[in-house]
């Protein structure tokens, strides 16, 4: 037992054992600017990043947007929309997860969204009303005279 115990010995302390903990890489820069009611954003990683996740928080810290972005050439970029004005955060990170990278955008001013033309009218809708209610109103009084004029 003894010469085993020193063959063992002898292996651990001839061989050395070493263990490198493993790097991963991860997201180097976040740039974020406002463009209207949107927010563009881009970045750099290390290499061995495919894939980074972007959060939109407001001024409060609150979960605003959610978007994943992918990596090529060690650059990605992406863009949250129709956001109202205000200060947002856009933080960054690795799909996999790991250290987070932050920028602040404030937006100024308006949300710009365009409401879209329909066609429609309102006054149209109101004419066909008041027509709609004389021809009822109208078609009542003529009936009710008619059945008068018959019974006497």
């Amino acid at each position: 037992m003894k010469k085993i115990s020193l063959l063992v010995l002898t292996i651990v302390l001839l061989i050395p054992i070493t263990v490198f903990a493993a790097v991963t890489p991860r997201v180097l820069t976040v740039d974020a600017k406002a463009d209207s009611s949107t927010i563009n954003y881009t970045g750099t990683t290390e290499d061995g990043v495919y894939a980074v996740m972007c959060k939109l928080y407001d001024s409060s810290d609150n979960e605003m947007d959610l978007l994943s972005s992918q990596v090529d050439n060690k650059e990605f970029k992406g863009s949250f929309s129709n956001v109202a004005a205000g200060t947002y955060k856009v933080s960054c990170a690795r799909y996999e997860g790991g250290e987070v990278v932050s920028d602040d955008v404030p937006i100024e001013g308006e949300l710009t969204t365009a409401n879209p033309k329909t066609g429609d009218s309102i006054l149209v809708y109101v004419l066909a009303l008041v027509v709609a209610v004389l021809g009822t109103v109208g078609g009542t009084l003529y009936i009710r005279k008619t059945k008068k004029l018959k019974t006497k």
